[in-house]
Parts: C-alpha cells; structure tokens; sequence
C-alpha cells in the first residue's frame, strides 16, 4: 500500500560545478540544437547504469530484491526489478514479482517519438495465482509547443476477498488520448478516455489549464468528469521550478488530487546549490500526475520508474523535503490513509578518504488502518506514527550503501548499488 516517494574522484567544489554546468547544458541544449532528433532532451550523453541489490526486514518477515536502469538525458530509458516480497503489508499479500520497463524512440532515434512500455509479472506464495499488468504509451512531441500522448493499461488479477474465498478475479483496463498546447504564458490540457472494471464500463474527459507567472512560478488546475461520479477528480497544483542557471531561491511544488472518497496531496522543497527542479522536470511532473487520474492505480510505480526498494529522488538537490498524503474512504465511518514528510541532506561538497556525498534523512510517518473491534463488533481507524532515519554514502565514486531504520517498528532496509558510468 505504501509506495513511498523518498528520491567523484575530482574535488567536491569542482564536482559541485560540473553538474551545475551539465544540468544547464543539458536542459538548455534543445534551445540551440542544430540536430532536430535531439530536440527534447538534449544532444547525446553518456549512459549511467546503477545495480541495487536491497533487502528489507520487518518483524522477522523481509524482501530482497534486486534492482537496475539505465539513464541518459532522456532519463531511465531501461529499468527492471526482481522481487521476492515475504512482507503481508505491500499488496496485501506475499508474492514473488518481475517488473520492468523500456522506452524506445523507434522513428530515426529521433525525442519527438516516444514510446514507452513496461510490465509486471508477480506470483501470490500462499496460493500459487498469477497477476498481470501491462502499461503502454506514445508521446509525440512535434514542436516546443504541442504534446499529444495516447496510453493503454491493462491489469489481470487477484484481490483479497471477504466471502469464503480468500481471493476473486479481477480485470481492469485504461485508454485514453491527451493533449497540450502552449499558447505563450498560458497551456491548455485536455483528455479522452475510457476504461473498464471487469464488465462495468467507465467513460472519462477532462481538460486543465497551467499558468506561468513571474520568478519562474506556476499554478495548474483541472478536472475529470467520469460516467461513475466517484471517479470524478479535482487537480489543484501550485509552486515554482528552478532556473536552469541557479539563482540562490529555492524551487517547489504542491499537487492536491481529490475525489468524493479520496485525497491525494504531494509536495516538495528543494535548495542549495544542486536544484535540478527545473521547467521540463515540473511540467513533466504536472502533466503525469494530471493524465495518471484515468489510468490504473497498480501501474504508478512503473509509470515514474520507480522500482527500487531505496531510490534516490533526494539526488535533485542539496536540500530535500517531501511531503505525501492519501486517505481513502473504505466505509462512511472507516479510513485508510497515511501521511509522510521526509527530509534529505546530501553533502555533495564532503568527500573524506573513500566516502563521498554522504547522505542523512529523517522521515515522520503516520498510518491509518481499519481494525476490528470485537467489543464494538464494527471496523475502528487505528493511527500508528514512527520516525525513519536514512543514511548513506557513495565509496570510491562505484559503490553506494544506504540503509533505512525505523526503530519503533523493528523495521532496517539496506542496499549496496553499483554505479557504473
């Protein structure tokens, strides 16, 4: 249930500068490209590759897995994840999994054709069922100005169920065709779609409106009409990207999503010298979580490339702060829901012997859960908080090791990576 959103041998200032300069250069590159294949994102890069190999331990139950993606400029364009999941709290059941995802630019490797695709696989241990998902997109990008994007999601599987059968069938499926236009300060957003829930048909469109104002700020708001008026969505974000050359202010984000029976809110604060919360990053990010409110919920991770079991968003900036919370209606009395707010420092100017850009991070968390209660006989919401503290550090510029410890819950998570440039 909780999918968390956490994230040299030169000298450090050095260091420091050359991925100021990079970022610039990168995110700039598209302004005086002369090669029009290498619009979007910038001339061609260097891959980084990074390895994970994680496991986490909570009450004598754990899950291992390993993790790897490729990124260039145009960010992960390869990621995979092998997991062997013994924990009862993530999907409501054990299962051992397989995902991953590619994303291709089939038309002369040219950015303005994307195609992104990607999938899991997962096995439930106590009974031996199969889950399917497949997620599947097109984005063509033919100038600065207009986005289009066309997707289709599928899901086949099993859910926890109440009757004597612990576990009933379920399809679900997602299409859908959107698209942008920036009209100088102003960019219109709209969308068309469709889905279905075992035989229930669900039909959808909605538009939305993104603001530019001054100091690199923005504001965003949108709706969803849905045939099913639970399904109806409000899309309310506000905040500020970073100039591609620093300016000493920081950058931030807000994103409320809410409907009838669910709240959805995301937000963050990154400072210090490394921001790289900039204008495509934002927009990005805006335009996603717009679009991803007609597509199928057990696809998100996937959808951001998020699969690894400790990921490294807090690499953005010097100064992370993260901000999560979703409640969901389960009953007219019941909730379940969790907040997070999540603080990282990376020291990207320390290096001491083999140790570099050490990392410290401390997470408040809190957790609502419907619990039985036989005296009462009827559902009660408990609320559980625990602090986490993450810490971490790059050896000799290839290895990483980081590790997550919630004291209260007798919960640890480490994982060694290896990063290859």
């Amino acid at each position: 249930m909780l999918g968390l959103l956490f994230i040299s041998s030169t000298p450090a200032q050095e260091q420091k500068q050359v991925n100021i300069d990079s970022l610039t250069l990168n995110n700039n590159s598209h302004q005086q490209n002369v090669d029009s294949r290498y619009s979007v994102f910038g001339p061609p890069q260097p891959a980084n590759w990074k390895f994970q190999l994680s496991h986490t331990n909570n009450d004598n139950e754990g899950a291992t897995s390993f993790n790897f993606y490729r990124k260039d400029q145009r960010d992960k364009t390869i990621y995979f994840s092998i997991l062997n999941n013994g924990l009862d709290n993530t999907y409501q059941y054990r299962v051992q999994q397989v995902s991953g995802g590619i994303i291709l630019f089939p038309i002369n490797d040219d950015d303005r054709y994307q195609f992104d695709v990607g999938g899991t696989f997962d096995k439930i241990k106590d009974e031996s069922l199969n889950n399917y998902t497949l997620f599947s997109r097109f984005t063509y990008r033919p100038n600065r100005e207009l986005w289009l994007r066309a997707g289709f999601e599928y899901y086949d599987g099993y859910e926890l169920n109440q009757g004597s059968n612990p576990y009933f069938n379920s399809t679900l499926s997602s299409y859908y065709l959107a698209a942008k236009y920036k009209l100088g300060f102003i960019s219109p957003l709209g969308l068309i779609g469709g889905g279905k829930a075992d035989e229930k048909i669900n039909n959808r469109f909605g538009g939305g409106l993104l603001l530019e104002g001054p100091f690199e700020t923005y504001a965003f708001g949108g709706y969803i009409k849905s045939s099913d008026e639970l399904e109806n969505t409000r899309t309310l974000a506000i905040g500020r990207w970073a100039p591609f050359r620093p300016d000493g202010f920081p950058s931030t984000f807000f994103v409320w999503k809410h409907r009838s029976d669910y709240d959805f809110q995301l937000g963050g604060i990154f400072f210090g010298g490394r921001n790289r919360f900039v204008q495509p990053a934002a927009v990005g990010m805006l335009t996603g979580m717009f679009v991803s409110s007609i597509t199928l919920r057990v696809n998100s991770l996937l959808r951001q490339r998020k699969l690894m079991m400790i990921t490294d968003d807090y690499e953005n900036s010097d100064y992370s702060i993260f901000y999560v919370h979703l409640n969901q209606e389960i009953t007219s009395t019941n909730n379940v829901g969790f907040t997070v707010l999540q603080f990282f420092k990376l020291f990207t100017d320390t290096k001491f012997w083999i140790f570099n850009e050490p990392l410290v991070g401390i997470f408040y968390s809190e957790e609502t859960n419907p619990l039985f209660d036989y005296q009462a006989f009827s559902l009660v919401d408990k609320k559980e908080n625990y602090i986490s503290y993450q810490l971490g550090t790059k050896i000799i510029d290839n290895f990483l090791i980081e590790a997550i410890h919630t004291p209260s819950r007798q919960e640890f998570t480490f994982a060694v990576s290896y990063l290859l440039k």
